[in-house]
């Protein structure tokens, strides 16, 4: 097709275009995002002198462009220049530009992706990634840091170290206050979190980082459902993961405390009458700002630490609920 489109359009020759196999009836949304970015990192970067200082960071499909833009701030506060592939934090963040256009604006342009073979270093975030990263390994010898999370205190930990290494910098002090900050939070809200039982149902990169996160947090998973069949599931602590969809979940969430879903799931939260539901993941259709919510970095598990610990609040007893601390 794309050689026959070339044939007869040959006026676009000096437009790349990327070949990524993403059949609907294989896999779920997280495995047809990482085909593209392998698309992408395969066909466009080139090779050529190490620009120092200049790193690639390689976003899961799970992450918002609020936590994009994050993570890009926290990779530049090292001194660092970083060349995100894809950039959703500036097309698909919700913005109105002074011209009307029919395609979203923003996203890294192609002259960037080209130099991605030049960077010193590639940082991906979620284990769907990974090939793509192996990709720029082989063939340009750049060192790949992959973050399976970076949502969580030590998850954090592991990404500053891994910045001040790769800039030779030492960690600002900003950061260091915000995880004094996340330390406060997750020990005034600790009464929330311990004993309640949870399900979760999100494609596997966001699986693995909210279970984590929960059971850190003194959680009782009860229940983990996957898209799709990946590595790592079977390490999570949860005494049930398995891959299905909405409706497997049901039976496994019978008396949780908290559903962790997408819109999708406002049914079976309501079927099981599970109060407390946490929109995560794909698609969020019945509450506003989901593409803003930042939950990476001390920051913004900060954030999450909070919005959970008041979604239990909100729906405990009254002989729970905490008047003082």
């Amino acid at each position: 097709a794309i050689v026959h489109f070339r044939q007869e359009h040959p006026e676009t020759a000096h437009i790349p275009i990327i070949h990524a196999a993403t059949p609907d009836y294989c896999g779920s949304l997280q495995e047809g995002y990482a085909a593209a970015v392998e698309a992408i990192v395969s066909s466009l970067p080139e090779g050529g002198a190490a620009v120092p200082d200049q790193v690639n960071l390689l976003p899961g499909a799970h992450l918002t462009p609020a936590d994009v833009e994050e993570l890009k701030e926290l990779v530049e506060s090292f001194g660092l220049t970083v060349l995100t592939i894809p950039d959703i934090s500036n097309a698909m963040d919700g913005h109105i530009d002074e011209v009307v256009s029919p395609l979203s604006t923003g996203g890294i342009p192609v002259e960037d992706i080209r130099k991605a073979g030049r960077s010193v270093a590639t940082l991906y975030v979620g284990d769907s990634l990974a090939r793509a990263a192996l990709k720029l390994k082989e063939k340009f010898g750049i060192p790949a840091y992959g973050f399976t999370s970076l949502t969580g205190l030590a998850e954090t930990d592991l990404l500053m170290e891994s910045l001040s290494a790769i800039s030779g910098r030492p960690v600002p002090d900003k950061h260091r206050r915000w995880r004094s900050r996340l330390m406060d939070a997750m020990v005034d809200s600790h009464y929330q979190f311990g004993n309640k039982k949870v399900a979760l149902a999100l494609e596997s990169d966001n699986l693995k980082t909210l279970t984590r996160f929960l059971a850190g947090m003194g959680c009782e998973i009860q229940a983990a459902l996957s898209a799709t069949r990946t590595r790592g599931l079977d390490s999570l602590p949860c005494g049930n993961v398995f891959v299905g969809d909405l409706e497997d979940l049901e039976e496994a969430a019978k008396g949780d405390d908290l559903l962790v879903a997408n819109s999708n799931g406002r049914q079976a939260a309501n079927k099981l009458k599970i109060g407390a539901h946490l929109r995560a993941g794909l698609p969020v259709f019945d509450r506003l700002g989901a593409h803003q919510k930042m939950w990476v970095g001390y920051r913004g598990t900060l954030n999450l630490v909070f919005e959970t610990a008041n979604l239990f609040q909100a729906n405990a007893r009254e002989a729970q609920k905490l008047a003082h601390n």
